[in-house]
């Protein structure tokens, strides 16, 4: 109501009025922007829960140690407890794991399902990753001396569980990371503008898409959309060099965030230099990793351009992506992400380690997976190497 107020005040004043119109695009172009994603989305997010063992021995009293956290990132339209989407893997992953040395969680954004549900949307992407994902994260891998941490992120939860990485990964002991349809290399479009029946639809759609790719690297949308976070607009020059300052949490994980060389004051040539600094310390955290492993789908119509989720990335800038032109984007082993050592994420250093694997799910849609396939290709390669190892104990006293 008090939104509606004040536009009803801009018609009277011509400085507000020019204010109040700039301010209604971006709350269009908000709307817009959430609603056509939630429209294509699939909701798919898995957690399972905390199981502790007790054991008698002859010695007295001992406690199994967890020596393995799998910890479960959800994406946009869903929630870390949703027995509708989490059942079915819950089982999966338990069946196939040792319940007495690995614990399984998921990640709660938010004090409750609903808060959780909304941080899907709305929120600061920076805040959601530190104050919830890497506060859990790093409280579980501190209750158990040695143990590990991997990381499962699923669709958007795919950034956010690299971010993780990136950002306090040495402290929670990441080793493995997993992200099925995860746009690592930005969301470029609003997904399924090719695919529109009518000429005017398609219309519509693009130009929807350049109102939101001008207000996505706003201060507003920066802080309050958590899709703008990873929106990157490679078919227009400016607006990918806007990307690059915005400071969004995609611009800064992926080493792209620049700073105007020309600005030579003391305090931005300082800024630059903290900034290398991070930029190394994250690189570090991502070369700590055991592995990486991205799954992208072969028939993925909501993340655009679909193997954005293993890194392909635009052959210039500007590039106006279409589906008929998916053949010409670099792979990741052309990208600057790969090749770029020095301030780059690691990836290179991975895959010649052979840590880095890219996979696809066949004929499949945006996280749209069977339960056998998630239990042959995921839970019984990944994770359930723990099971056939010795039990460690403590003893207590």
């Amino acid at each position: 109501m008090a939104l509606m107020a004040s536009f009803s005040l801009c018609r009277y004043d011509e400085t507000l009025y020019r204010r109040c119109r700039r301010l209604r695009l971006s709350v269009v172009a908000l709307l817009l922007f959430h609603s056509w994603w939630w429209c294509c989305s699939a909701r798919a997010v898995f957690a399972t829960t905390q199981k502790t063992t007790t054991f008698t021995t002859n010695g007295g009293k001992t406690k199994v140690v967890n020596t393995q956290n799998v910890v479960l990132i959800h994406g946009m339209g869903d929630t870390c407890c949703n027995p509708s989407s989490l059942g079915a893997i819950e089982e999966a992953v338990k069946k196939e794991v040792s319940s007495t040395t690995t614990k399984v969680m998921s990640i709660r954004f938010g004090t409750s399902e609903a808060s959780d549900f909304i941080s899907g949307f709305l929120g600061n992407a920076f805040r959601l990753v530190h104050d919830y994902g890497c506060e859990q994260i790093v409280r579980e891998a501190r209750k158990e001396e040695g143990s590990e941490t991997i990381l499962l992120g699923f669709s958007q939860g795919g950034v956010f569980a690299r971010a993780m990485v990136e950002l306090c990964g040495d402290e929670a002991n990441v080793k493995k990371l997993i992200t099925f349809g995860a746009p690592h290399a930005g969301v470029w479009k609003f997904p399924g503008c090719d695919r529109m029946a009518s000429t005017a639809s398609r219309k519509w759609c693009e130009y929807s898409r350049k109102i939101a790719s001008k207000a996505a690297y706003s201060k507003m949308w920066k802080s309050k959309s958590v899709q703008a976070s990873y929106f990157r607009d490679v078919s227009d020059k400016e607006r990918f060099e806007t990307y690059e300052r915005s400071g969004s949490l995609l611009s800064v994980i992926n080493g792209e965030e620049f700073f105007d060389d020309a600005n030579t004051t003391t305090k931005s040539v300082a800024r630059q230099n903290d900034e290398q600094r991070r930029r190394r310390r994250r690189r570090e955290r991502m070369c700590n990793l055991d592995l990486f492993a991205m799954f992208s789908f072969e028939k993925d119509k909501v993340v655009v351009p679909k193997d954005s989720a293993v890194f392909s990335d635009a052959p210039s800038i500007p590039f106006e992506y279409t589906e008929e032109k998916a053949s010409e984007l670099l792979n990741v082993r052309e990208t600057k992400f790969y090749l770029n050592e020095e301030d780059g994420l690691c990836l290179r250093e991975l895959d010649g380690k052979d840590r880095m694997k890219i996979d696809v799910v066949p004929n499949a849609n945006h996280m749209q997976f069977s339960l056998d396939w998630f239990t042959e290709n995921i839970v019984e390669k990944y994770l359930v190497e723990k099971k056939e190892k010795e039990v460690v104990v403590v003893q207590m006293e």
